[in-house]
């Protein structure tokens, strides 16, 4: 039976001043844990668990880490490098893969200001990002804000959707992208008023009511 991976120390992210250890999958990480209480309600209440009788409090010692179950370095090496930035007057995370990373995480645990961060980067990147990968992420991480004109630019542009856009979308949001462009194909549908199309799309997919 093989013996598990000894975990290494993060060439960048093990700090020896640092006061809480992560490991994630064979990675331990000692970092500071100011910034994990403060700005997550998760961690906050996590660090406020009483340890078992008799034993420290986990992510201590490097033997007894933190284990953050289901995340993978990448993810979490991108979402510290906007805690721990190596130069203050340009940010190591430039890609939307990259700020959807810390999108993901940021979700996951409640940062509030840096999932805004991110929703916020993420949405200056649209001309890198795809109408179906906008409504992708809108979907996976609640940004309701995004879904309608992703979908009204789908459903209106000249092009039907690709096979990688249909597997992006799923089946459901698929078929509906495809009824809706079915109906507003011929001029006098709709009249093919932009207004009229949007309401459209808003019911077929159901989708919030803008008030602002």
């Amino acid at each position: 039976m093989l013996n598990p991976p000894i975990p290494y120390e993060h060439p960048r992210f093990y700090f020896r001043d640092g006061n809480v250890i992560f490991k994630v999958e064979d990675t331990l990480y000692r970092v500071h844990r100011y910034f994990f209480d403060r700005d997550s309600v998760i961690f906050s209440s996590m660090f406020t668990l009483p340890p078992g009788a008799g034993q420290r409090p986990e992510g201590e010692t490097p033997e007894s880490p933190i284990l953050l179950e289901g995340v993978k370095k990448l993810d979490f090496d991108r979402f510290l490098t906007i805690l721990y930035p190596s130069n203050f007057l340009t940010r190591d995370t430039h890609s939307a893969i990259e700020w959807t990373s810390v999108l993901s995480l940021a979700t996951r645990w409640d940062f509030v200001s840096l999932r805004t961060l991110a929703i916020t980067k993420l949405a200056a990147l649209t001309s890198s990002i795809s109408p179906a990968e906008r409504i992708a992420i809108a979907r996976a991480y609640d940004i309701q804000e995004w879904l309608a004109p992703a979908f009204f630019t789908l459903c209106t542009r000249a092009e039907a959707l690709t096979l990688a856009e249909g597997r992006c979308l799923g089946l459901d949001d698929s078929i509906r992208v495809g009824q809706v462009r079915q109906a507003i194909r011929y001029a006098s549908n709709l009249n093919r008023h932009p207004d009229s199309i949007a309401d459209f799309v808003q019911e077929m997919f159901a989708l919030p009511v803008n008030t602002t």
